[in-house]
């Protein structure tokens, strides 16, 4: 019997998932074992710390990794001589979008409707870079391409805002605090709601992405642009789903209810959105475009 294809890539992301929970487990443990004033080097954090880091690098870039794995087997990007500048523009603008979000996620915030805002700021600018190459640029008209580099973005941004988050919920510790008595179940919780998290940018960003491009290759400009519009919004609005209900009430409620809640929420994301849209790109047949 053969193995489907995307199984390789569902085994590889929830290997590295469960690699990455298991050394903040292991970090935490650390933290409560003398592993807090064990450091590396003179300046340097101590290796309960370096070892949480690591643990948030691997859970939540190993299954971005296997995202990008997965869509690459789906869409060829054979005959398409710009793909590796879309992986470093992409990797460009990811870094920039993620550091405009921080700032603009706080004004943001203050905004009536609060935790809805973050949603539609984030989707605007994984998406605002990629759409101006597609009205100014011949190369990103191609679907595939222009896909491709809103899913290195999209997929950058994440993994750069999770680590941020877990260095910045380490910075009680890394000032003096005591470690928590339950540290090893809060450091590996911590890693694991990244992981869910962070995942789910990619996933979000590329089913609006392809809805934008195969709309823009196949219908009239006017069309095109209510699609795209149509397609930001909801992208925006199943992250902003999931910030204003799961990780806002809900959290508040029951924290391991909205982890559970969270993590099939994303689920669905990529069965009902990512997908099927990254199936439609795969259909479309436009390699050489």
């Amino acid at each position: 019997m053969t193995r489907p294809r995307g199984a390789a890539p569902l085994i590889v992301g929830l290997g590295g998932a469960a690699a990455g929970a298991l050394l903040g487990y292991w970090g935490g443990i650390l933290m409560l074992s003398g592993g807090r004033e064990a450091t590396v080097g003179d300046g340097l954090p101590p290796y309960s710390l370096v070892v949480v880091v690591i643990a948030a690098i691997i859970g939540i870039g190993v299954p971005l990794v296997a995202i990008g794995w997965y869509f690459r087997q789906k869409v060829s990007l054979a005959g398409q001589p710009h793909r590796v500048q879309a992986l470093w523009l992409g990797l460009v603008w990811g870094t920039i979008a993620m550091l405009l979000a921080g700032s603009l996620n706080g004004i943001a915030s203050l905004l009536p409707g609060g935790l809805i805002w973050p949603g539609l700021v984030e989707e605007f600018l994984k998406l605002l870079v990629p759409v101006i190459l597609l009205l100014s640029s011949r190369t990103y008209r191609s679907p595939r391409l222009a896909v491709w580099l809103v899913f290195v973005a999209a997929a950058w941004l994440g993994f750069l805002e999770g680590i941020s988050y877990i260095i910045t919920s380490l910075d009680p510790i890394l000032d003096g605090a005591k470690a928590p008595s339950d540290a090893p179940f809060i450091m590996m919780m911590d890693v694991i709601v990244r992981i869910i998290a962070e995942v789910s940018h990619p996933l979000i960003t590329v089913g609006a992405a392809v809805l934008i491009w195969l709309a823009a290759k196949t219908l009239p400009t006017g069309r095109a642009t209510g699609v795209g519009v149509l397609a930001y919004l909801g992208a925006a609005a199943i992250h902003g789903l999931n910030d204003a209900v799961i990780d806002g009430p809900v959290r508040d409620w029951n924290v391991p209810v909205s982890i559970v809640l969270e993590a099939l929420y994303v689920v669905a994301v990529f069965v009902f959105w990512f997908r099927p849209q990254v199936r439609r790109l795969q259909a479309d047949g436009s390699a050489r475009r």
